[in-house]
């Protein structure tokens, strides 16, 4: 069966018609010929006659006497006697005629006949049973061997979908239109789960940001109404004086200005989320050298060396090189505030995944902030001017990529953010 699946359809089908079509006439051969060879054993042969003896005796009276004699070899016989008359030695002529046996069907008894129509009746009837027979059992195989388990799988795999159930995996070997058929089924269910995951990740995104913006939020909130309810205390007392009211509006407006930088990274985000990936064929590792260089200008003027590696085998991939350029411009750019003497670079490639690593020889994140990596803002800025847009953007790059944002510390000190992405070679 596994020669037929590894065909097509229609060749499959043709073959296993083909197999019925010769087992069908072997036994209605068979049949007919044995049909046949009865009916030649019930008959008498055809080489027996009648061999009739006529004795006229001198008063002119003539007996007859028959007896059956087979013609297919020569064999001697006596004088024929009539059943009632004694030998004559006296009678004065003999003739001897011969008659062919023209009916043998008309010899036979009862029983035989019957046996004879039969056997007839049978030389037609059962080669039609065979070829019923034979396209029945014929169809019935080719069902369900070659149609009924793909499409087995096929119902099974698509009462999985309708229960919205897609942690599931379709596997049918075979090279024929059903089993491509479980293939591209197989292939849409994987886009169906990646599209649904990356959906709930979207939407944990979604809560994420929700939460972190009200927890981000609710500080300088307290601060302004604190500020509010201090100037509404010292006017009503008679105690505000130009001094506190300039120092409470100065800390109102730091505050103000910080929630207005919230309500840019909340638009800045939203225009991002938007962002389309863009793929096409670049060269390793000549393109990630080739971003490394452009990289580098960001270390102008600043006293911290920059060094990158590659670790990645020469060939073609397909990835959006743009967005992972901005990818590595915010980690950069991140790691360079809190850089000491170093900040290195190191590309590798496994399983279909590009790894860019950004390290550096700064202090690194503190336990707190890699407890919290789920949430969107990372920083350690308590001053407000740095909301930690730049990881937050990294990261939903990378996840619009396929790919995610880790953090880490490296011993003995040092801060490491490992950026990875899906590609195709």
């Amino acid at each position: 069966m596994e020669k037929i699946k590894s065909q097509s359809l229609k060749r499959s089908f043709m073959k296993a018609v083909a197999v019925t079509m010769l087992i069908v006439f072997f036994c209605s051969g068979l049949a007919i010929f044995g049909c046949y060879r009865f009916q030649k054993h019930i008959l008498p042969d055809s080489n027996e006659v009648w061999l009739t003896q006529q004795t006229t005796a001198p008063d002119g009276t003539i007996t007859e006497a028959k007896q059956r004699y087979y013609l297919g070899k020569p064999s001697p016989f006596g004088q024929l006697v009539a059943d009632d008359q004694e030998h004559n030695e006296m009678q004065e002529q003999t003739n001897y005629i011969i008659e062919r046996i023209e009916s043998s069907y008309s010899m036979l008894s009862s029983k035989a006949r019957t046996a004879y129509r039969a056997s007839q009746i049978c030389m037609v009837l059962l080669p039609f049973l065979f070829a019923v027979l034979g396209i029945t059992l014929c169809a019935w195989r080719f069902y369900h061997k070659v149609l009924e388990p793909p499409i087995t799988v096929l119902m099974d795999a698509t009462t999985h979908i309708q229960n919205q159930d897609l942690n599931f995996q379709i596997t049918f070997d075979g090279q024929d239109e059903l089993s491509q058929l479980c293939t591209a089924f197989e292939k849409m269910r994987q886009t169906l789960y990646e599209n649904n995951r990356q959906m709930w990740s979207m939407l944990e995104e979604r809560r994420t940001l929700q939460a972190s913006v009200a927890h981000d939020l609710r500080n300088p909130i307290a601060i302004m109404a604190g500020y509010v309810e201090y100037l509404q205390e010292n006017s009503q007392g008679g105690t505000l004086t130009d001094e506190k009211l300039e120092k409470a509006l100065s800390h109102l407006g730091i505050t103000a200005e910080r929630m207005g930088r919230y309500t840019d990274t909340m638009r800045d985000l939203g225009a991002i989320e938007e962002t389309e990936v863009r793929r096409r064929e670049v060269e390793l590792p000549d393109f990630l050298q080739h971003m490394a260089d452009s990289l580098s200008i960001l270390f102008q003027n600043t006293g911290v060396r920059f060094s990158c590696d590659f670790y990645v085998p020469k060939g073609r991939a397909v990835f959006d090189g743009e967005l992972l350029y901005r990818v590595l411009e915010n980690l950069i750019s991140n790691a360079l505030r809190f850089a000491e003497h170093q900040i290195k670079l190191v590309f590798y490639m496994e399983h279909g995944t590009l790894s860019a690593t950004v390290t550096d020889d700064g202090p690194g994140f503190s336990e707190k902030l890699l407890r919290k990596k789920t949430t969107l803002f990372y920083t350690k800025d308590t001053s407000g001017k740095h909301l930690g847009l730049g990881l937050a953007v990294s990261r939903v790059l990378c996840q619009k990529h396929g790919g995610t944002i880790e953090l880490s510390n490296q011993s003995p000190h040092g801060a490491c953010v490992k950026a990875t992405i899906t590609i195709k070679q």
